[in-house]
């Protein structure tokens, strides 16, 4: 399975967290959604929207031990509950010239009030 990463689980990130996902998966490319990046502080929120002129960059990840997800799903604070700010959907990444079949915490709480980052690169921020 494939996981694709916009802000402080990309392959440059040195936190636990980004350490462990690349202890148990390989990254295999850098790629693109459709969908806009927010600035939420600390930490960035993406949406995946089929239609928007925006893009989202970032890392695919081939996981070799899917047990990670849930360590990755409780740091992104997925609960199944009506709260939660991301939940992990399957989207299709734009890597090169392939459409690649990945899973993405997609950031659910967009309302307009958040600061959004033009460029979609989380890292282009820094």
């Amino acid at each position: 399975m494939n996981l694709f990463v916009y802000g402080t689980l990309r392959n440059t990130y040195d936190n636990p967290m980004a350490q462990l996902l690349r202890q148990q998966a390989v990254l295999i490319g850098h790629g693109y959604v459709p969908g806009r990046l927010f600035d939420l502080g600390w930490y960035p929120g993406a949406t995946y929207e089929p239609d928007s002129p925006y893009r989202v960059w970032g890392d695919v990840f081939e996981l070799t031990d899917e047990s990670v997800l849930n360590q990755l799903d409780e740091y992104e604070g997925i609960e199944d509950h009506p709260d939660d700010e991301y939940a992990r959907r399957n989207v299709p990444v734009q890597m090169n010239n392939e459409v690649v079949a990945c899973q993405m915490y997609v950031f659910l709480k967009a309302d307009g009030q958040q600061t959004l980052l033009e460029s979609g690169n989380y890292l282009s921020k820094h």
